[in-house]
């Protein structure tokens, strides 16, 4: 993705901050960076929380015209930058890795020190988009044609769901959670394993083509469907997060299983 960082626009960053200070836990705090800018940043060595212009420095944000870039100064630390929107992407900056385009318009930059990890939030501008009119017209595919009011939709999200709420690495739920996360919806009263895993066969056989991705070997299973249908799903933005509404309210549906 390119995004064009235009003057007077500015990129957002946010991380919380622990304290010391009676009373008070942790504070959110934010920074401002528009073109031409740069932040360097360590780690504050009370809290091992991320910190502007702390000392070593182990990293920098630098915003161009074009691009917000992001750079590692370590010697041995990976970086992970994952895309806030869902879809369990994510891009590493390996130690030394300088001038790195961050490509997500929202992202979460994860920062491993010393047991814990901390945490940034960066939001950029809105990338160009093309007018619909001059938008390449291509034949729809099997995948696009995925009926969002079917059942087996309904499981495909309920899969998806603590991905698309958390992070890349949230658990894919398991054939019984997802059973007690459908009880709310009318058509899922009577569901049960057998009934949610038949969708499930359902979705890898003849919806997507997730086969090669569920790998087994003799000593058990690498990789389930399940697994591989929430891979698949959210790479290619086939469940989003407006698909979220198609669940249960989050809330009932926890008394419920209580």
């Amino acid at each position: 993705m390119q995004t064009e960082i235009k003057s007077g626009v500015e990129v957002i960053l946010s991380w919380g901050n622990k304290t010391c200070r009676a009373g008070v836990t942790s504070t959110k705090e934010r920074i401002n960076l528009k073109v031409d800018e740069r932040l360097e940043f360590g780690l504050s060595g009370y809290t091992g929380e991320f910190q502007p212009d702390a000392t070593p420095c182990i990293g920098a944000f630098e915003v161009s015209d074009q691009h917000l870039f992001f750079s590692n100064f370590t010697t041995s630390t990976t970086f992970v930058i994952e895309n806030l929107e869902g879809g369990a992407e994510l891009v590493k900056a390996r130690p030394r890795q300088l001038d790195m385009v961050i490509p997500f318009e929202m992202s979460r930059i994860l920062i491993p020190s010393g047991a814990s990890i901390s945490e940034v939030t960066v939001f950029t501008p809105p990338p160009h988009l093309l007018e619909t009119r001059e938008a390449a017209t291509v034949t729809a595919s099997a995948m696009s044609k995925l009926d969002t009011a079917s059942k087996y939709f309904a499981v495909l999200v309920a899969l998806c769901e603590p991905r698309l709420r958390g992070s890349s690495m949230a658990a894919v739920p398991s054939v019984q959670e997802v059973v007690e996360r459908l009880r709310g919806i009318n058509q899922f009263r009577d569901a049960n394993r057998s009934s949610i895993n038949y969708h499930i066969d359902y979705l890898a056989d003849q919806k997507l083509p997730v086969s090669h991705w569920a790998k087994y070997v003799d000593e058990g299973r690498m990789h389930s469907k399940r697994e591989a249908l929430v891979a698949f799903s959210l790479r290619f933005d086939l469940v989003r997060e407006e698909h979220l509404a198609l669940l249960p309210d989050l809330k009932h549906s926890r008394a419920l299983r209580s």
